[in-house]
């Protein structure tokens, strides 16, 4: 019956280790990432449940036996009972420091897994307050992103304002520059045009003062030149009377 038993709990042990590989070997890994990191942080919580509730499992197994071994006991009756059970007593105390070694490395697997377990359970509060601590400093960090984010949009909306500001004042400035230049241009086109004008007009004046003149020195020339034609005539009728 004790074999019967400690058979059933080794296939119990190899049952669920069988399963353990078969889940892992088909539970994808996750990848990490800024964009998945709390469900990381939910899926390792949630495999590191598993884990500890599988060790919790193994320890209800190996509690049942781990300080004993299987009792003597004999199929037969009658004599050939009893002397079976005398030859194992001998070789159990023949064998004694073998079964005290799996005694011993029974003690030490189960106390093992009742450290690793406790081990597990520390390292899972631990994990638990980073994950909170890594929590509180990713939501302050956007906070002061989403701060900083809108400081530079401030700042660079004002950028944008007094650039819109500048441009206007320089349009403005250039707007009037031209008009003073095509006010200048179009004086300055008068100007010129009255200049012309009046030396137009002067010349127009010198040229009817010079005609004047001119006739006025024909007439000179006409009369000094009849003058001169009646002397001649006179001058001829006197040398014939003489």
């Amino acid at each position: 019956m004790v074999d019967e038993e400690v058979e059933s709990t080794l296939r119990e042990i190899r049952e669920r280790v069988r399963k353990t590989a078969e889940l892992e070997a088909e539970t994808p890994r996750a990848v990490i990432s800024p964009a998945n990191v709390s469900v990381g942080f939910i899926g390792e919580s949630a495999r590191t449940r598993e884990a500890m509730t599988r060790i919790d499992a193994y320890l209800t197994t190996t509690a049942r036996a781990w300080d004993r071994l299987p009792p003597l006991v004999s199929n037969r009756s009658g004599g050939l009972a009893r002397l079976e059970l005398w030859v194992k007593r001998r070789f159990k105390q023949a064998t004694r420091w073998y079964s005290w070694e799996q005694v011993n490395f029974n003690a030490a697997v189960h106390h093992a897994l009742r450290d690793m377990l406790d081990a597990l359970l520390a390292l899972e509060q631990q994990l638990g307050q980073q994950r909170a601590e890594l929590s509180a400093e990713m939501e302050a960090r956007a906070q002061q992103n989403q701060i900083e984010i809108m400081t530079q949009r401030a700042e660079i909306e004002s950028q944008r304002a007094a650039l819109e500001s500048q441009r206007a004042q320089m349009e403005a400035e250039q707007q009037a520059r031209s008009l003073e230049v095509n006010t200048q241009l179009a004086d300055l086109s008068r100007e010129v045009r009255e200049r012309d004008q009046e030396r137009l007009e002067e010349q127009r004046v010198c040229f009817k003062q010079l005609s004047l003149e001119i006739s006025e020195a024909e007439v000179l020339l006409d009369r000094a030149r009849r003058d001169i034609e009646s002397r001649l005539d006179k001058l001829e009728s006197s040398n014939r009377k003489s």
